[in-house]
């Protein structure tokens, strides 16, 4: 298939090229429209005007993501078409719909006011909102964290994260621009985005984890990356309670040191799973009239317990150490974890569910 000049204007195949939105090293990337009006990212890539290094290292990662079947995380790549003069992908946009009329948006979404569409990419969002909430921005680093996880399952390294390079689509972030994508055993090359390269360059990928640990930061922080050393700005979530465990993490994905880091993006994915749980249980947890209700309700379960003991005649280890755990003097969460996971489990439970012979003999509270 080849890129012509039709009455439509610029068309690569099916798919008529409506405007420029993007252009770098490796090529130009337009908005195009489908024959039936599906929506779709092309990007162009002549072997004259990139040069044959590029060119060839910008195909071979092409060919080496569309091997890949579409995942979370990552930006689908629909199609790749080689031509006499070079070739093209078809990825997924902002909005990544299979018609105008399925989406219910217009087949241009061209800003009225400028008549200039430019996708949301995560250097867009913190150009606008500085940065990001904590909230949003462990969803984000799991999102991302997960696509990595699946280039490194193939044994492939990005070796180009970046905010620009975090796309929106159907308001989800997933990794674009796979065009430097390669092989961990080939990755000998110097290339990447300034400030963005780990100072061993791309080698393993634990590379790709300094790279993603900057672009969150980025977001997080609310820092340009050359500044991202001062900490923290002012617009930062620095508030939340979480904060200073998600910037352990962050610390840690981007640790000069290779042997420090994050070796896999299943070992990020794992913490910050952990981070999230937490942050939410805090959240569950946070108002007054919730603490004061499950409170109550340990106080009822512990004054239960300590009624079925005594009216057995048989005050255990376990009970006294549920009694004197349950004070004034201990948090919130720490109260309710021992009343239920102590109490309940261990007590509770074998007294409303009796057993009988053997079995009833191992009970805490015997027969």
């Amino acid at each position: 298939m080849k890129c012509v000049e039709k009455d439509r204007g610029m068309m690569c195949g099916a798919w008529r090229l409506d405007q420029e939105i993007g252009r770098g090293a490796y090529g130009v990337v337009y908005l195009a429209a489908g024959a039936g009006g599906e929506r779709a990212a092309v990007k162009v890539c002549r072997r004259d005007d990139i040069g044959d290094e590029r060119f060839e290292r910008e195909l071979r990662g092409a060919k080496l993501y569309r091997a890949i079947p579409p995942q979370e995380g990552l930006v689908r790549m629909r199609d790749l078409v080689e031509t006499e003069w070079g070739f093209y992908t078809v990825m997924d946009d902002e909005f990544a719909s299979d018609s105008a009329a399925s989406s219910g948006r217009a087949a241009s979404p061209f800003a009225a006011a400028s008549g200039v569409y430019r996708p949301k990419t995560l250097a867009r969002v913190i150009e606008g909102e500085k940065a990001l909430p904590l909230k949003e921005s462990v969803s984000l680093a799991l999102s991302l964290a997960k696509g990595l996880d699946v280039l490194q399952r193939h044994h492939l390294l990005h070796r180009d994260i970046k905010p620009g390079n975090v796309l929106y689509v159907k308001g989800q972030p997933v990794l674009s621009d796979p065009g430097l994508i390669v092989e961990e055993s080939d990755a000998a090359s110097l290339v990447g985005t300034p400030g963005y390269v780990p100072p061993e360059r791309f080698t393993e990928a634990a590379s790709d984890i300094y790279s993603l640990g900057l672009t969150l930061k980025a977001a997080s922080f609310g820092r340009q990356v050359e500044e991202l050393d001062k900490g923290p700005s002012m617009e930062a979530d620095t508030g939340a309670a979480r904060f200073p465990t998600w910037w352990r993490i962050l610390n840690k994905a981007t640790d000069p040191t290779p042997s420090r880091r994050y070796q896999s993006a299943k070992a990020l994915i794992k913490d910050l799973k952990t981070l999230r749980l937490k942050t939410e249980i805090a959240s569950k947890f946070g108002s007054r009239a919730t603490r004061v209700i499950v409170f109550a309700a340990a106080i009822t379960v512990v004054a239960f317990i300590g009624y079925l003991v005594v009216s057995n005649g048989r005050m255990s280890d376990e009970a006294t150490k549920i009694s004197k755990e349950i004070t004034p003097a201990k948090g919130f969460a720490h109260q309710v974890q021992v009343a239920l996971n102590l109490g309940v489990r261990k007590i509770f439970v074998p007294v409303i569910m009796p057993q009988s012979g053997a079995e009833s003999a191992m009970s805490p509270l015997g027969s």
